[in-house]
């Protein structure tokens, strides 16, 4: 009798762990599929903060008027975000004076020749 119930609790054991583990959130699927570069970069958040964080890269990236930024470009700018030269991370204006604010995806000399 104790052999079946120990043949049972080994085949048991396998299926209750596998039953366990939680299944991973789509946050850490999403920082699980980023580059490796990028993962020991933002390895030390929360994979929302992290995920955060690269989308603020991104932004700051097509703002500046790099949206066909390289990969190169979006880790410059994660390490600008992580750690800024500056007190802030810089951004770019169109200026004070304009109203409404311009668009940063708007070229500077667009309206030059009106």
């Amino acid at each position: 009798m104790h052999r079946y119930f120990l043949l049972a609790l080994l085949i048991a054991s396998p299926v209750l762990a596998q039953q366990e583990a939680p299944a991973p959130t789509p946050d850490e699927q999403a920082f699980a599929r980023l580059p490796t570069d990028l993962q020991a970069l933002l390895g030390n958040f929360p994979p929302r903060v992290a995920l955060q964080k690269l989308d603020y890269a991104r932004q700051n990236l097509i703002a500046t008027g790099n949206a066909g930024y390289s990969h190169d470009q979006l880790r410059s700018s994660v390490e600008n975000v992580l750690e800024p030269r500056y007190a802030a991370v810089r951004g770019v204006s169109a200026g004070a004076m304009s109203f409404p604010p311009l668009s940063p995806l708007v070229p500077a000399n667009a309206f030059d020749y009106r």
